[in-house]
């Protein structure tokens, strides 16, 4: 029990610490993902192809529908999320952006029925892992714009390297604390992918071959 709440007082820390970045990412998601679907038409110009892409790659064998290909291929969605906290978030904003329109231009181009026999129950744990990623990614520029901050601003009398290690130390723990997000969302998107190749996948075929 003492183990069990110090695991659940851990997970409130991490989640009030990063609160505005957790709303930054899911609003900036989810609001792309509506305009994604309601203003679909202004969106094809772009989304079109990138869906035309992903169908074929899925009919050429590049994307298998198995857990390990599902994995491998949305992993890389998510270390551009993470990773584009270097550039001070931007990129983080650029691939929420993209991934949240092309869902919703997706949804917009199948009928709600078969979209939700396709996408729950895995879509859940998909779009956690999406979120997560992308705060993660805003904690990583928080670091980023910390640790150059303190750097020119802050006044040193030893070496240079000796700054850039003393400041790094300072703020490695925003570092750390993105990293820690980075590993939830890998672990919540495998989770995705297994039930998407195992449960979701076989379910729809079997739902749709017998409607």
């Amino acid at each position: 029990m003492i183990n069990k709440e110090k695991y659940e007082s851990t997970l409130h820390a991490l989640y009030r610490r990063n609160e505005k970045f957790f709303g930054l990412s899911a609003l900036i998601f989810f609001g792309s993902m509506f305009m994604g679907y309601f203003l679909s038409g202004l969106f094809s110009f772009f989304l079109e192809g990138l869906l035309r892409d992903f169908e074929r790659n899925i009919a050429q064998g590049k994307i298998k529908l198995n857990t390990l290909s599902l994995f491998t291929h949305n992993l890389r969605i998510i270390l551009f999320l993470y990773g584009g906290g270097i550039l001070l978030g931007s990129f983080t904003i650029i691939f929420l952006f993209i991934n949240g329109s092309f869902i919703g231009y997706f949804a917009s181009r199948v009928p709600l029925g078969d979209l939700a026999i396709l996408t729950i129950p895995h879509g859940i744990f998909e779009v956690l892992s999406i979120i997560i990623a992308g705060a993660g990614g805003f904690r990583l520029a928080s670091f980023v714009y910390n640790y150059f901050t303190e750097l020119i601003s802050e006044s040193w009398y030893g070496s240079l390297l000796g700054k850039m290690t003393h400041t790094f130390q300072n703020n490695s723990p925003e570092l750390e604390e993105s990293l820690i997000l980075l590993g939830i969302s890998i672990v919540l998107l495998f989770i995705a992918a297994f039930i998407e190749a195992n449960i979701t996948l076989p379910v729809a075929q079997y739902v749709m071959a017998n409607i």
